[in-house]
């Protein structure tokens, strides 16, 4: 009989604004089941902290643990796992803490060793675990594809990105890049100064509406690239006059929405479209600035990957990488930015046979890029099939695998791939804790090996 079982497994992700987690593996490993706010509230007098605030406690104020993927707090960080625990427990009355393993899936680029050994050590003397371990997201989102060993992982969080190349299952720390303040906030920035009449909350919406995309391929579209990729913006774009009128009558946008929804159009092909307010509910109409806001993050991801990817001296390894590029984050869940990532790599990086490099201008490197795009077998390729000794000769991002039919969902959105990294963590909690396991040693961290050599011994099981 195993020490641990399936249905008792704690997997944890602690991100910056959300925490995601699952308690029990079921035979067809699923997205995580929980998603709670990456929020406590401390007593400002009693210093004690709390999972909610009630009405009318000035005393309390909210802490975000994590920002920019680093620990900013690590007594909030511990408490977050405290309300997990409790939740479980809840949840679960008939389940005992010495039964339940806990791993922890962490883009741990930032966390100093000092913050992983704290948190060891209240996960095991004041939660009182007794199995536990850490897992690289990087490494967990290469555990999950499972096609290669060798993979970059580019991962897209709200204040921070960070570009981690696995290679052998090991992370190459000084090859890896983080990028802070990039990410979801540098959309928001772009598309603020886009669209100065919208206010934060409206930008967000926006943002994670059905209505806002990057157009790689404009053929077809309402419009052109070079308005699409425009500086200036639109002196007399007035929000105001797109907001629906609640009195008076039909406004000119209702009567143009109906003519929209008539026709059925795609949203590319619109020259306007609308979201919801997430206040009042009104619709707001958004012309091309709905395809605009993403070529300033595009440019420092491929710039990153670029850097990092130089940095890799074996040639046959860094050339792997190029062909397994994982996106994770939810901020790819704006539909084309992982394609215009890929061709913005192509254009600039792709190796092409000198002889057709000489004869190429920038507009055909563009177009051969796109074209080579939509071409290729799979969705995010091009290969010249070229035999250089210089890489990339071929990039595209990884694919994903057809034996998770929870993963796939909801198709319409392309599933949930782009928290990949959890369903590793999923995979990896079954070969440590299972039955399998040898119970700690190398695997995980128990509490006998734990009262032997302290918060250090971390250090020697986790990836």
């Amino acid at each position: 009989m195993p020490l641990y079982r399936d249905d008792s497994f704690l997997v944890v992700h602690p991100g910056s604004q959300n925490t995601i987690f699952s308690f029990g593996l079921l035979d067809s490993l699923s997205p995580p089941q929980y998603k709670i706010p990456s929020v406590v509230y401390k007593n400002t007098s009693t210093n004690e902290y709390r999972s909610k605030r009630e009405e009318n406690e000035s005393t309390l104020i909210e802490i975000h643990p994590i920002k920019g993927s680093r620990i900013v707090d690590l007594d909030a960080f511990n408490h977050l796992l405290k309300i997990i625990l409790q939740s479980v427990i809840s949840n679960n009355p008939i389940i005992t803490i010495n039964q339940i393993p806990l791993l922890l899936v962490t883009p741990s680029l930032k966390w100093s060793r000092f913050d992983v050994e704290h948190v060891t050590k209240y996960v095991f003397e004041s939660l009182e675990f007794t199995a536990f371990n850490i897992l690289d997201l990087s490494i967990a989102s290469t555990f999950a594809i499972g096609a290669s060993t060798n993979s970059l992982v580019v991962n897209v969080g709200h204040e921070s990105t960070q570009v981690v190349p696995v290679l052998g299952y090991q992370l190459v720390k000084f090859a890896s890049k983080y990028l802070e303040n990039v990410g979801g906030i540098t959309i928001d920035g772009e598309l603020k100064r886009l669209l100065p009449h919208l206010n934060e909350g409206q930008i967000n919406a926006l943002k994670t509406s059905n209505i806002y995309e990057v157009l790689n391929d404009t053929e077809g579209s309402f419009y052109s690239f070079d308005a699409l990729n425009t500086e200036k913006n639109d002196e007399d774009f007035d929000v105001a006059s797109y907001v629906a009128k609640e009195e008076g009558g039909e406004s000119q946008m209702d009567i143009d929405e109906k003519k929209e929804e008539e026709e059925s159009k795609p949203n590319s092909e619109l020259e306007k479209n609308y979201f919801l307010d997430p206040v009042s509910n009104e619709k707001i109409y958004i012309g091309k600035e709905r395809f605009q806001g993403t070529s300033k993050l595009v440019s420092q991801i491929v710039t990153a990957i670029h850097k990092t990817l130089t940095a890799i001296p074996d040639l046959e390894k860094r050339q792997d990488c190029y062909e397994n590029l994982i996106f994770v984050g939810s901020t790819f869940n704006i539909p084309g930015l992982k394609r215009a990532i890929i061709t913005k790599l192509i254009e600039n990086h792709l190796i092409k046979p000198p002889s057709d490099a000489s004869k190429t201008s920038d507009e055909d490197k563009v177009n051969s890029a796109i074209a080579a795009y939509q071409q290729s077998d799979d969705p995010y390729a091009a290969n010249d099939n070229v035999a250089l000794n210089q890489v990339p000769t071929t990039i595209k991002a990884v694919k994903y695998p057809d034996y998770f039919p929870e993963w796939k969902k909801p198709k319409e959105t392309n599933g949930s791939w782009n928290d990949v990294y959890f369903l590793g963590g999923q995979i990896y909690s079954k070969q440590i804790f299972g039955a399998n396991s040898n119970h700690g040693g190398d695997s995980f961290l128990d509490a006998d090996i734990y009262e032997d050599r302290g918060p250090q011994a971390i250090w020697d099981v986790a990836l």
